[in-house]
């Protein structure tokens, strides 16, 4: 039973992974103005403003990863990028590769539980004849 919803679960969380990482490819650069900056200890979380290609004005906030980006302040211009379909919510800093890191991690649980389905739902070995019953 748990490998069966835990392969459910891996190929749906590859399939969202997946296509998450096709909208990304698909959307497009921007300048960005910096509206705030906010220092968590070692993290260093930006709110940028930004308008795509289609005329929209988003407003986005998330952490900075590229080491250039750490110093920015507020009402400084950075480039990021959004997605095709959620330009307002799927934004990062351009250079910001670590989204790929979850296609490795999907791929890894898809084939840790098939594994794992394999080794539950294969037929059992049939009993040996009865000839053989009584040897060691």
């Amino acid at each position: 039973m748990f490998s069966a919803f835990g392969l459910a679960l891996a190929i749906a969380l590859t399939a969202a992974v997946t296509w998450s990482l096709v909208d990304d490819s698909r959307g497009s650069e921007a300048e960005a103005t910096v509206l705030d900056v906010e220092q968590r200890g070692r993290r260093t979380l930006v709110t940028v403003q930004f308008e795509t290609s289609g005329g929209e004005v988003c407003e986005a906030d998330f952490r900075v990863a590229v080491d250039a980006n750490r110093s920015v302040t507020t009402g400084d211009r950075m480039r990021v990028h959004h997605s095709e379909s959620r330009p307002c919510v799927s934004v990062r800093e351009v250079g910001d590769h670590s989204r790929r890191y979850m296609i490795l991690i999907a791929a890894v649980l898809l084939t840790a539980f098939g594994i794992l389905a394999y080794v539950a739902w294969r037929r059992p070995r049939p009993p040996l004849p009865l000839r053989y019953a009584g040897m060691p």
